[in-house]
């Protein structure tokens, strides 16, 4: 087969192209999915005779199954078999592929990640596309398809302006990259009243338990001249960290056994990200997984991390990282 590389994605010639897996992160989120779902698509115009899987370790979120019976795709949890071409989407922490890592380390294939969290372990990868100053994957997805010249049509174009929506909470946060990217896609046949439609999930019971049993466990600290909160919760622990900022946190930690791991969700305001320089994903979840054993990552003020230890232990971890970023003490507010 001829694998001769080639300066611009897929990195090898298309005609040599027979299978190819993207693949999300764990518990794939609208973003990692829909951005996924877009290169797949740009994979089958520049080669379409490869057969190209979604892959998405660990299943996916709940608003992430219902966008996927719109925007649909053969998706698969694990590996099978050798691929020619494996691109990482919105990955962050290598550990997040699941089993597919160890599929990755195997193949003989091209691989590639298309990402914009702070690069890490890039060891893994041939070639990268990463962009830190995107707020989105589905932004730095949107631009490599521009450079490929493959035109979009309104699907794909719709499918990345949600995924760019669901990453900068709405447009709120997004860069200037972004909002150019957000028209682009509008111009290409995208609806944004549709977009803020289909990203609206009405919570089920399970959420609105969550929520209300985690208000109730709440734990409030003053760090300095901030407010953090803290709470225990079997499930939707990141709908409860955001759930807590919403209630007036500056920053929340959530964490919760399930399925035989602790899971720790931190969310924080925009404020409190512009005015003390911390970044969540990289300064507090990925330094308390490293501290606890396990792995994390994410965004300035949305990240999370898995461990084996206990949930009061990995919380307090993260929490005193924080702490310690502010150069204030913890005091418990009664």
């Amino acid at each position: 087969m001829n694998r001769e590389a080639t300066t611009r994605f897929p990195f090898v010639d298309p005609e040599a192209l027979g299978k190819a897996a993207v693949v999300c992160h764990r518990n794939a989120d609208a973003d990692s999915y829909l951005s996924a779902y877009a290169v797949s698509f740009l994979i089958r115009k520049l080669s379409p005779r490869c057969e190209v899987v979604v892959a998405t370790p660990g299943g996916m979120t709940a608003l992430t199954v219902k966008l996927s019976r719109r925007f649909g795709h053969v998706t698969a949890e694990e590996p099978a078999g050798e691929y020619d071409l494996m691109v990482a989407v919105d990955v962050g922490d290598t550990e997040l592929l699941g089993s597919w890592k160890e599929a990755m380390k195997k193949t003989k294939g091209v691989k590639v990640l298309i990402d914009h969290h702070p690069l890490r372990d890039d060891g893994l990868y041939d070639r990268l596309v990463v962009d830190e100053g995107a707020t989105s994957a589905a932004e730095v997805v949107h631009r490599l398809i521009r450079e490929s010249g493959v035109q979009l049509d309104g699907t794909v174009a719709q499918a990345l302006l949600e995924g760019l929506l669901f990453d900068s909470s709405h447009l709120s946060i997004a860069s200037p990259g972004g909002l150019r990217a957000a028209v682009e896609l509008m111009d290409a046949g995208a609806d944004l009243v549709a977009a803020r439609k289909e990203l609206r999930s009405e919570p089920d019971y399970g959420e609105v338990l969550a929520k209300l049993k985690g208000a109730q466990r709440l734990k409030i600290y003053r760090v300095g001249d901030w407010v953090a909160a803290t709470s225990m919760i079997g499930s939707f622990q990141a709908h409860v960290a955001r759930s807590l900022v919403y209630l007036g946190a500056d920053v929340a930690v959530v964490g919760g056994e399930t399925e035989g791991e602790t899971r720790v969700s931190l969310r924080a305001t925009q404020r409190f990200a512009e005015k003390t320089g911390v970044q969540l994903g990289v300064q507090v979840a990925e330094a308390a997984a490293k501290e606890v054993g396990g792995h994390g990552g994410g965004h300035s003020t949305a990240a999370s991390f898995s461990t084996e230890v206990g949930e009061e232990e990995a919380v307090a971890s993260a929490l005193a990282k924080v702490a310690s970023l502010l150069g204030a003490d913890l005091k418990d507010v009664d």
